[in-house]
């Protein structure tokens, strides 16, 4: 679930995935999130769960724009070890901004 999108907030395939990160134009409002400048990523991990062939990890993170303005996001990611190479593989990631009570 890409953090910064709301028409369309979530991709299922390659091609919305890319244009999530890349601008590729599939969606007018995505504006290209791995090719923005950030100056600074920080992240602190929030919960760890382990399995025999999957993990689990969430917490925040922080992206430093070039203004010097923080931008904290909640992430979740599920891992799941592949049986071929024996590598974990992202099999599901969830990232949005946290909750405002106002909202």
């Amino acid at each position: 679930k890409p953090t910064k999108a709301s028409m369309v907030p979530f991709r299922h395939d390659l091609d919305g995935a890319l244009s999530y990160f890349a601008a590729t134009g599939l969606y007018p409002e995505d504006k290209g999130f791995a090719i923005t400048p950030f100056t600074k990523i920080r992240y602190e991990i929030s919960g760890v769960n382990i399995d025999s062939d999957s993990a689990t990890v969430l917490g925040h993170y922080w992206f430093t724009t070039l203004t010097g303005e923080e931008v904290k996001a909640e992430y979740s990611f599920q891992y799941v070890r592949d049986p071929s190479s024996g590598k974990l593989k992202i099999v599901l990631h969830h990232s949005s901004v946290p909750y405002s009570p106002g909202y």
